[in-house]
């Protein structure tokens, strides 16, 4: 089996900036070394801040990853690492400059590995997975709202009316260290995963997520995806990353 992925961003219809960046990396000798990549990341903090720390963020991982020195055998810590050195690299500029301060980003991330794929993410861009017309999260939102779900405290149906919904509990360069959540998924022909920003998932809901990723190559499905976003209104600026697990092709590492 292989996997192939595409993506797409928009600015949306009522945001200043596009905050959010993403990669998909899925060519060259570092692929062929330590396979395919691909990321989502959904910048925060005033003026130009969020777009920076998604982007350096974005770049941080991407070269933490591929790098040689990154030896860890173990593919959950080469991710945790890879999240830590971002982490690191948006913490440091982020006390650079008055307008930098307190900035931060989202952080989503897909790697297959030896027959699994692995996501980690911290904040609330998401990772899915659809396999046939079941469409599944994988990972957790790191909010206050999503806490508080867990919790037993709010009813999911409330969660997109409370102002808890966009306090975010972790995020990447808000701090010197940071807590990075990874999940494995056996690969299956046919699969298909989608990597999100909340500009995305919070307005195009799961029924139309579902629908909007049946079908068509990952190219044309991120443009789709992210036109739904648009057409229901496009407050947020919104980003997909869309991988499909093939039959055909050789052995993905």
């Amino acid at each position: 089996m292989k996997v192939i992925g595409a993506g797409w961003t928009d600015i949306g219809l009522q945001r200043p900036t596009n905050e959010d960046s993403f990669a998909v990396v899925q060519e060259g000798r570092d692929v062929e070394r330590r396979g395919p990549c691909y990321i989502v990341c959904d910048g925060l903090g005033g003026a130009k801040a969020g777009e920076v720390a998604s982007r350096v963020a974005t770049d941080a991982f991407v070269t933490a990853w591929f790098s040689r020195e990154l030896t860890a055998e173990d593919t959950r810590h080469r991710l945790r690492l890879a999240v830590h050195e971002a982490n690191r690299v948006v913490h440091r500029l982020s006390l650079s400059s008055d307008e930098m301060a307190g900035m931060g980003t989202t952080l989503v991330a897909l790697v297959p590995h030896a027959g699994w794929v692995y996501v980690c993410n911290v904040g609330d861009s998401r990772g899915y997975r659809l396999r046939g017309s079941v469409l599944t999260q994988l990972t957790k939102d790191h909010t206050m709202a999503a806490d508080m779900i867990r919790q037993g405290l709010l009813d999911p149906a409330y969660a997109q009316q409370v102002s808890e919904r966009n306090i975010l509990t972790r995020a990447v360069g808000t701090s010197t260290t940071v807590e990075v959540d990874v999940v494995s998924d056996e690969l299956h022909a046919g699969d298909r995963y989608l990597l999100c920003s909340d500009g995305l998932w919070g307005t195009v809901f799961e029924s139309g997520l579902k629908a909007g990723l049946t079908g068509g190559s990952p190219e044309e499905t991120v443009h789709r995806l992210v036109d739904l976003a648009n057409t229901c209104g496009g407050p947020d600026n919104s980003t997909a990353v869309v991988v499909d697990v093939q039959e055909t092709g050789g052995v993905t590492d």
